[in-house]
């Protein structure tokens, strides 16, 4: 299940829009559909796209594992995926 972002982490909430910002504009400029971001290359559904969603407007805060597969799929590093953050 994932993480709703908690109210009580300072600065957690910012972060998790920035982040979802970024994942947004990546995924944007690779002209992937939220869909697509959330399956793999062969099409399997890793996250659906209400997920994905979520994460891009700071509703929940992704796991590592999330984040990876995220970045995998925008062929970015994890750290590039998390710069400027």
């Amino acid at each position: 299940m994932p993480a709703r972002v908690n109210p009580d982490v300072p600065g957690e909430a910012l972060l998790a829009k920035r982040v979802g910002a970024r994942i947004r504009a990546l995924r944007k400029k690779k002209r992937l559909t939220m869909s697509q971001l959330g399956a793999d290359a062969r099409g399997r559904v890793y996250f659906e796209k209400q997920y994905v969603w979520k994460i891009e407007t700071g509703r929940v805060t992704p796991s590592l594992a999330a984040l990876s597969h995220i970045a995998r799929r925008l062929r970015v590093s994890l750290a590039s995926l998390l710069r400027g953050m």
